[in-house]
This record gives C-alpha cells, sequence and structure tokens, in this order.
C-alpha cells in the first residue's frame, strides 16, 4: 500500500514537471530558434563536402564525404558522430582537419543509421529491456511495457553500418566514434573485425563503471545518465541547465566558451559555439524519441560488459577524451562527466592515474611523469596490459572534444593512424 502510495505520488510530480516542461519550453524554443537563425551559417556547404543518400534496399541513408573519393581502404575513414547536436555536422570540423592534414584521404561521416528524418518508428512486439528514472524522486520508472522498435538498436545500427560499407564498395577502413557513434562503431568491431583497420572512440566510457556512481547523478556524472535522458522532459530541463545556467555542472571547456563567445561570425570556431550551444538544444527535441529508442535497447551496463567482447578483437584502439573533463568551473561547478583519473576514473584498468584518487583537477599534484606533450595533444602512459593502444588528451576540450577541438582531435587521430598503419605507404 505505502509502495503503491509512492508510485502514485511519483508519476503526478513527473506528469506535473512534464507539463511544465511542455509550457515553458515553447517559449525557449523561439528564442534558441531565433539566435540560430542569426547566426547559423552551413559548414557542410561552405567545406565543399559532397553529400548524398546511399540506398540498402528502400532504405536511403545519408552520407557526408570530403576527400579522395578513389581513396584505398586503408586511406579511407569512416566517421560516426553523437547526439544531441546532428551526428554529420558534428562530425564535420574534424572531417575538415583530417581532409587539411592530408587530401589524399577519403573521409566519410554517416549519420546515426535510421536517425534520418524521413525514417519512421515501427513498433514491434518487442519490448524495453533498460527503466527510466526520476529526476524528481530518483526512484526507477518501468519501462518494460514500452514497445521498441528494434532497427534503432546500436547492434542493429552496427549491421546497417556493415551493409552500407557494402553498397559503397568499402572493403575496410579506420573508424572514428564519438559518444554514441563510438558506441555503434564498437559493435561493428566485435561483429565485423575484418571491417576495421584501426579504431578510434571519443567521449564514450570503457569497461569500469562502479554501480553506486548512477546515485551522484545529475550532481555528478560519471558517463551518460541513460535513465534520466530517456525521458524527454527531464533531458530538456537538465541540458537546458546545464547549457545556460552551467548547473548542475558544467559540459562546455571554459576556455572554448570564452573563445566561443567573442568569435566572429562566418569564423570556424563561430559555427562550432552556434552547433554546441544552441542547436544542441533543438537537436535533440528533433531526434528524441529515436535517441530513446536507442536507449530503452540498452544502457549503461550492457555496453559495459559489451566491451569485454571488444578486448578479444586483434584491433588497435586509441582513446581520446577531452582533457578539461572534471576540472573546477569559475563557479565551483564540476566540466562534464567522464573522468580519466583519480576517484571516478572510467579508465582505472588502461591508464597511470594522473590524479590519484582525486575527486577533481585540483585535489592533488598532477603526476606529471605520466603525461607526454604531443604538440596539439597530450599522451596518457597506458598500464602494462592495456587493452587501449594509445590514450590522448584534448586540450581546451571537454566531452564534445571533435567540435570544441577538431584540430588537435584530428592531429592525434592522423598520428594513431599512421603509427598503427602507415599512410604514407603505397598499400
Amino acid at each position: 500500500m505505502i509502495w503503491d502510495f509512492q508510485e502514485t505520488i511519483t508519476k503526478l510530480l513527473d506528469r506535473i514537471l512534464s507539463i511544465l516542461t511542455l509550457i515553458v519550453f515553447v517559449f525557449i524554443d523561439i528564442y534558441i530558434n531565433l539566435r540560430i537563425s542569426l547566426r547559423e551559417t552551413s559548414s557542410i556547404k561552405r567545406l565543399n563536402f559532397k553529400e548524398y543518400f546511399v540506398s540498402i534496399g528502400n532504405e536511403d541513408h545519408a552520407v557526408c564525404e570530403i576527400g579522395d573519393h578513389e581513396a584505398t581502404s586503408h586511406k579511407t575513414l569512416l566517421l560516426i558522430g553523437g547526439v544531441p547536436t546532428n551526428p554529420i555536422e558534428s562530425m564535420s570540423w574534424l572531417a575538415e582537419q583530417l581532409h587539411k592534414i592530408d587530401s589524399t584521404l577519403r573521409i566519410i561521416i554517416f549519420n546515426i543509421p535510421y536517425y534520418d528524418e524521413h525514417f519512421a518508428i515501427e513498433y514491434s512486439n518487442e519490448f524495453a529491456i533498460s527503466n527510466g528514472e526520476s529526476l524528481i524522486t530518483q526512484k526507477e520508472i518501468d519501462f518494460s511495457t514500452h514497445k521498441i522498435d528494434p532497427k534503432f538498436s546500436h547492434v542493429n545500427q552496427s549491421k546497417t553500418v556493415n551493409l552500407l560499407m557494402d553498397e559503397m564498395g568499402i572493403d575496410a577502413a579506420h573508424v572514428v566514434g564519438h559518444d554514441r557513434g563510438a558506441v555503434i562503431l564498437e559493435n561493428l568491431c566485435i561483429n565485423n573485425p575484418e571491417r576495421v583497420i584501426t579504431y578510434s572512440r571519443g567521449s564514450q566510457v570503457w569497461d569500469y563503471v562502479d554501480p553506486k556512481w548512477k546515485n551522484l547523478a545529475p550532481k555528478i556524472l560519471i558517463g551518460p545518465p541513460h535513465r534520466i535522458m530517456s525521458i524527454y522532459h527531464q533531458f530538456r530541463l537538465l541540458f537546458f541547465a546545464v547549457m545556460n545556467l552551467n548547473k548542475p555542472i558544467h559540459l562546455l571547456s571554459e576556455t572554448f566558451k570564452i573563445n566561443g563567445r567573442s568569435s566572429k561570425r562566418g569564423s570556424d570556431i563561430y559555427d562550432r559555439y552556434t552547433h554546441l550551444k544552441y542547436k544542441s538544444q533543438i537537436s535533440y527535441k528533433n531526434y528524441f524519441k529515436k535517441i530513446q529508442q536507442s536507449f530503452l535497447q540498452g544502457g549503461i551496463d550492457n555496453e559495459v560488459q559489451n566491451r569485454i567482447n571488444l578486448k578479444n578483437t586483434s584491433i588497435p584502439i586509441m582513446q581520446f577524451q577531452g582533457e578539461d573533463e572534471f576540472k573546477r568551473a569559475s563557479n565551483g561547478s564540476l566540466i562534464s562527466d567522464q573522468p580519466y583519473f583519480g576517484k571516478y576514473n572510467l579508465f582505472r584498468n588502461e591508464i597511470e592515474d594522473i590524479y590519484p584518487s582525486a575527486e577533481d583537477q585540483s585535489s592533488v599534484p598532477l603526476k606529471k611523469e605520466y603525461i607526454s606533450d604531443m604538440g596539439l595533444y597530450k599522451e596518457i602512459q597506458l598500464k602494462a596490459g592495456a587493452t587501449f593502444d594509445k590514450f590522448f588528451l584534448i586540450p581546451d576540450a571537454a566531452h564534445f572534444n571533435v567540435i570544441e577541438n577538431p584540430k588537435a582531435c584530428a592531429s592525434a587521430i592522423y598520428n594513431f593512424i599512421n603509427i598503427e598503419f602507415n599512410l604514407n605507404s603505397n598499400i
């Protein structure tokens, strides 16, 4: 009886919050769209990307490409970005920087499969395997009766990537994933390792997450809080607060924000700042139902467990993270959600702890002996027996490193590939 009452109250509070969010965000969305219309420039068109669709049966999938269309497999890079920003646009600046380093590369950006507007959700008789969580009461929200569309699972999306490569005549490629894109591509690595020459993964957790850490969200985010994000009004409120009020956490590097705010219209950083600061708050609204489908069919626990299978491959793997993760911002709150050191180290089995047992970067002195300056980026020393081949830090960047500092990301990725597979060879 007590449980029924608590459950009823939880549902009532969440319903009230949902209604208030819908009302408030009518006006917020008007403001954000106005800001976008005043700031918008098209990076895709400006950078002379080729935009087209690749058909699999009766399915048309968006593709964006720059570089040498006739390049061999070992000079072909396949990129998939994450959300809440537009996955193709979010990787366009990285692709441009890779192209500047080596114009003989073929650089292809896929959208997250089935996230294109023309794909509808077609519910099956299968049900969700992951539940939600109330932001107000922190109680579990049962999604076991929610029907799913299986094509939005990251496993099935990776199968679509495999089919797209077949259709495009790509035998194998170097793959680069950021956030959700990294999860999709690691499933490609597991199920179709012959298609992957090297794998670079950015801003995605690895094989260690303490179950108790989920109770720290949203004040401290240890990896993506899937259970909170799977509920529309909760994510919109949380993401708006983070992007505009810098509470309960920061998500962007302070250096990037300062430089972005003072940038001139038409400049590269102006477009990147517009993309993260404003367009991200609208794109999630557009993508939400599909993102929710992906979350309902996975979850952080399943993803972490799946990385055991990734370890069993022989594919060279590089991890790149924003250096500003878990810094203290000027208002005292933490920046971003994926620490690579200390108490909440998500990569403790892979790299030496550069801030031993620390809760943030200001807590203890940096262990400089574990850090190598590589110019545009930094390298952390690996532990003996590590699965990773390299672990790089991207300066002046946090979670959205491919947008905050795409030049450094491109340099790190290119150099990693060159170490593992000589791009200047004639193979």
